[in-house]
């Protein structure tokens, strides 16, 4: 258990999210081709976004860098939600 706390306490264990979360994308690109993945994009973006300002946080990182991490986060957000809910013509 030790391990565990050391690799969450070093920000290490996010980096192994991030990575899954691109392998993801590529996986996903891959799968359902270019065009497609498109519109997961900022879905992705907004949850790689808020893993890494996790890892911020737990390593004690500047505030500034937090906020940004987290603005990121929110417009990728906000992006992903206007895409879903504009009407597709």
């Amino acid at each position: 258990m030790d391990s565990l706390a050391s690799l969450l306490e070093s920000g290490a264990f996010f980096n192994w999210v991030l990575v899954g979360i691109t392998v993801e994308a590529m996986a996903l690109s891959m799968w359902l081709g270019a065009t497609k993945i498109r519109s997961l994009l900022p879905n992705l973006l907004a949850g790689a976004a808020l893993i890494f300002a996790v890892k911020l946080a737990v390593t004690d990182a500047q505030w500034q860098w937090l906020a940004a991490t987290l603005t990121i986060a929110l417009l990728a957000h906000m992006l992903d939600v206007i895409s879903r809910v504009k009407p597709k013509s």
